[in-house]
């Protein structure tokens, strides 16, 4: 497994309209997507897409010239940070 991880840093309201697009755009997830999550802290978001595999989320990104992460995060006005890491455990 591997994980997308996009971070920014944006207000409770830019974080608040963030999990909204993702709710609504539950039902035209990638079906390679595991889970999607979104982290805050008060000034720092993380949204987190883990891939069943990198093999996955390689042929995805092939299809696509701005992965879903990023555009999301774009429509709330930020742009993020992307980086891709293992997964080692998901329960």
């Amino acid at each position: 497994m591997v994980a997308a991880v996009f971070e920014a840093e944006m207000s409770a309201e830019q974080a608040s309209d963030l999990a909204r697009l993702m709710d609504e755009g539950r039902p035209t997830r990638p079906a390679d997507v595991l889970v999607a999550t979104l982290l805050y802290d008060g000034e720092l978001a993380r949204l987190v897409a883990v891939w069943n595999s990198r093999d996955a989320l390689d042929r995805y990104l092939a299809t696509t010239s701005v992965p879903r992460g990023q555009e999301l995060m774009r429509k709330v006005g930020v742009e993020p940070r992307v980086t891709f890491v293992d997964v080692l455990e998901h329960a």
